[in-house]
């Protein structure tokens, strides 16, 4: 049933490729491009062990919001060589129509959120559109989220490198594997939280709160590494108390000032990483350690407002 399941997703991956051939020869290099350090960190784990394969991240780390991201002429310059991209898609990447455009002499392309259930809300209804609207793409922060774009992944490998459709199978079920108990552990480490209040100040971090069975008492908007200063850092103080949460999860990037500001008014401030400071060298192993930093991080906010 297992196997049955990743060629289907096989099949869909073969129809997000387009045109762009399967690999075929035996000694043919099969050199793969992931977008961003979390999808790149996911794919790392399928590919462990795999001969004659070549992983990428394209994007090095940012501070600020990877929606926002824009290709770079050295990504575009990378992009020639590769063979296929693995993205998020659904929002993540404001250059995903791109990656498509290149057509047969370009890369195969492959979406990892495609058709997945992704959080959607509105923290300010009365505000601008932008980016951050719609489908929350921020899903690699969920475990169970995780664990359906690696399947998502290895049939899109699968498809691309048949060659080597055991191996990607046998580290699918090993990452899963890895995966469950990563959430057993953050369950753990985050200590007795579950039907807490939090509120939140980075969209990505909607996911996190679900997994330990957080309640999401307010959403705060901003970007990745935003400041809040005056009227503006007042409303947000003020929506805050009104809220009744005590405990406030941000981005580890989060300006120093408005961690000060918040933890002055009273708040305990859990400082989270959202997976997008990463390197490449930190692989899949980096993404264990992230996720098991930000449950303890999340504990210990607990743990300072019951003092």
């Amino acid at each position: 049933m297992r196997r049955l399941k990743l060629m289907l997703l096989a099949l869909l991956a073969v129809t997000l490729a387009g045109c762009k051939p399967l690999v075929a020869d035996e000694e043919k290099l099969l050199t793969v491009y992931a977008t961003f350090y979390p999808i790149y960190a996911l794919t790392d784990a399928l590919m462990t062990d795999i001969p004659d394969a070549a992983l990428h991240c394209l994007v090095q780390p940012q501070d600020g919001c990877l929606r926002a991201y824009q290709l770079s002429d050295w990504d575009a310059y990378m992009l020639a060589s590769a063979d296929a991209v693995i993205c998020g898609g659904r929002g993540l990447e404001s250059f995903e129509s791109l990656l498509f455009r290149s057509g047969e002499k370009g890369p195969a392309v492959f979406v990892a959120l495609y058709n997945l259930d992704l959080y959607e809300g509105k923290a300010d209804a009365d505000r601008e559109e932008s980016h951050l609207d719609g489908p929350n793409p921020h899903l690699y922060m969920s475990i169970s989220g995780a664990k359906l774009m690696l399947e998502g992944i290895a049939g899109a490998l699968i498809s691309l490198d048949p060659r080597y459709s055991d191996a990607y199978s046998a580290n699918l079920d090993r990452t899963e594997a890895e995966l469950d108990q990563l959430f057993k552990d953050m369950r753990d480490a985050a200590g007795n939280i579950e039907g807490q209040s939090v509120a939140l100040m980075n969209e990505a971090l909607i996911y996190t709160a679900n997994d330990l069975g957080l309640q999401a008492a307010a959403w705060i908007e901003r970007e990745s590494g935003e400041g809040l200063y005056g009227d503006a850092l007042k409303d947000c103080i003020e929506r805050l108390d009104a809220s009744g949460a005590k405990v406030v999860l941000i981005e580890k990037q989060a300006p120093a000032s408005l961690i000060e500001s918040l933890e002055s008014a009273g708040f305990a401030v859990a400082r989270l990483d959202v997976l997008s400071t990463h390197r490449e060298a930190d692989g899949f192993d980096g993404y264990i350690e992230a996720q098991m930093n930000n449950a303890r991080a999340i504990g210990r906010a607990f743990e300072e407002i019951r003092r």
